[in-house]
C-alpha cells in the first residue's frame, strides 16, 4: 500500500518505521518543518516530501498517519474522511472532546476505516488480562504513572496538546477503561493549587466507575524516568503490571502469568490498522474513534475538575465547559 505520514516526529518516525518493515510503501512525508521531514524521508525511502498540506495527493494514497500535535490532527482526519482515506490517529484525539465533534459526526455519514494509538489495547499481558477479569468481580483499579517532561516545543503548551495529563496520563484513563469498564465520574487534585492558572505537572485523580468500581490514578511527568505500574484488585486476587511494556508481574486471580516475549508494540499496532484496510474490516483495529471519544470525556472531567476543584460527570457536555 502507499502510505502518507503527516508529522515526522518520534512518533511519525515509528510509524515510517513500520510501515517500511510491513513491506509498504512510504508514498509522502510532511511536516510543517521540512528539516524534520527530510531525514525520515531519506531514512526509509519515501518518495515525495510534500513541503506543504495542499501538495499531498490524497487520491493516490491507501492510508495515512497521522502523528501531528493534537490541535490540528481533526483537520487532518476530515479531509481523510471526505475522500474515504484510512487513517490512524495517535493519541490523546484532541486537546478536548470538542475536537472530536465535527469528525465523529462526518464518520458516521462516511464510515471510514480508522485507528486511534492506544498501543498498549495490543499487548499480549494486557489482552491476557482482559480475559482473565471477563468474569472477575473487580473492586478497583490502581494506576501510577510517572515520567519525564517530553522535549518537544508543544508538549507544555495547553492550547496545543492541552498539557501532559491529556497528553501522556490518557494511557492511565484508557487502559482504567479497558479493564474495569467505563468511568462515571473523576474527582482530581494537583501539586498547585485548585483553580490556578499554572499547568498542572503531578496530578491525582479518584475515578468511579459505572459498574460501582473504583480507581486511582497518580500521574506526574516530574519525575526522572518511567515508573509504570497498574493494579486491578478483584474479590479473588489481582492482577499487577510493571513497566512501559505493561509486563504481568503477579497474578492471584488465577495463579497464571505468561510467558512474556519482546513485543514490538508499535510494529504489532500499525499492522492491525493495515491489516484492517487490506480486509476492509474496522473491527480488527484496537480502538477507534468513537471508544478513544470516551477516553478523551474521562480526560476532560479531570482537567473540568482541576480548574474548579469539584467532581465531574463524563457524561457531561464538558467541551462547552460545563460538568454535572
Amino acid at each position: 500500500m502507499r502510505i502518507g505520514i503527516l508529522g515526522c516526529g518520534r512518533m511519525g518516525n515509528e510509524r515510517a518505521r513500520t510501515t517500511s518493515a510491513l513491506g509498504h510503501e512510504l508514498a509522502v512525508v510532511f511536516d510543517p518543518d521540512a528539516e524534520r521531514a527530510k531525514p525520515l524521508a531519506a531514512r526509509y525511502s519515501a518518495r515525495h516530501v510534500a513541503e506543504k498540506v495542499e501538495d499531498i495527493a490524497w487520491p493516490t494514497l491507501d492510508a495515512i498517519f497521522i502523528c501531528t500535535p493534537p490541535c490540528i490532527r481533526s483537520e487532518y482526519e476530515l479531509r481523510a474522511i471526505d475522500g474515504g482515506l484510512p487513517f490512524f490517529v495517535e493519541k490523546p484525539i484532541g486537546v478536548t472532546s470538542a475536537d472530536c465533534g465535527r469528525v465523529l459526526e462526518m464518520l458516521s455519514r462516511r464510515p471510514t476505516i480508522h485507528a486511534v494509538g492506544y498501543m498498549n489495547r495490543c499487548r499480549a499481558s494486557v489482552m491476557f488480562a482482559r480475559e482473565t477479569l471477563a468474569k472477575a468481580d473487580v473492586l478497583g483499579i490502581c494506576c501510577h504513572w510517572m515520567g519525564r517532561k517530553y522535549e518537544v516545543p508543544w508538549w507544555l503548551q495547553p492550547q496545543q496538546c492541552g498539557g501532559p495529563l491529556n497528553e501522556q496520563a490518557t494511557h492511565a484513563f484508557d487502559l482504567c477503561r479497558l479493564l474495569t469498564g467505563e468511568i462515571s465520574h473523576v474527582s482530581a487534585t494537583s501539586r498547585i493549587p485548585q483553580g490556578s492558572a499554572e499547568l498542572p505537572l503531578s496530578v491525582a485523580c479518584t475515578l468511579n466507575f459505572r459498574n460501582g468500581s473504583l480507581g486511582t490514578i497518580l500521574y506526574s511527568c516530574e519525575a526522572d524516568d518511567k515508573h509504570i505500574n497498574l493494579r486491578v484488585i478483584t474479590a479473588g486476587g489481582l492482577l499487577e503490571f510493571s513497566g512501559w511494556d505493561m509486563r504481568l508481574t503477579a497474578n492471584t486471580v488465577n495463579d497464571v502469568i505468561p510467558i512474556s516475549a519482546e513485543e514490538d508494540i508499535f510494529l504489532i499496532e500499525s499492522a492491525r490498522f493495515l491489516t484492517a484496510i487490506e480486509k476492509g474490516d474496522q473491527s480488527l483495529v484496537a480502538c477507534d474513534l468513537r471508544d478513544a471519544y470516551r477516553t478523551q470525556l474521562a480526560v476532560d472531567a479531570a482537567m473540568w475538575s482541576l480548574r474548579t476543584g469539584q467532581r465531574a460527570s463524563t457524561h457531561a457536555q464538558l467541551e462547552t465547559g460545563g460538568a454535572a
